[in-house]
């Protein structure tokens, strides 16, 4: 079995990308994606420069690990970046 490679991938829920940390059978760990420094009263993770090179704006990661079914996922986007400081929460 391949180690599992942290990426992107579009959240058809909200129709935003997000950054997928595991999967674990039929569901993916990710965090969520915004253009907002914070989310509620909690700070977002700052990526600078965006990996998404048609926006000129930083993207935040929002700290807060979801999960959610692999079915509920688009395709993997190609942003060349790997986020140390996020990683799976394990219980």
């Amino acid at each position: 079995m391949s180690k599992f490679e942290k990426h992107f991938r579009i959240y058809l829920v909200s129709g935003h990308p997000a950054y997928i940390v595991d999967e674990e059978g039929n569901f993916y760990y990710f965090h969520r994606v915004t253009s907002s420094p914070k989310s509620g009263h909690h700070k977002n993770i700052e990526i600078d420069p965006n990996p998404d090179s048609s926006r000129d704006t930083p993207m935040y990661i929002v700290k807060m690990e979801q999960k959610d079914k692999k079915s509920r996922f688009g395709k993997k986007l190609k942003y060349n970046i790997d986020i140390e400081i996020i990683g799976r929460k394990k219980d």
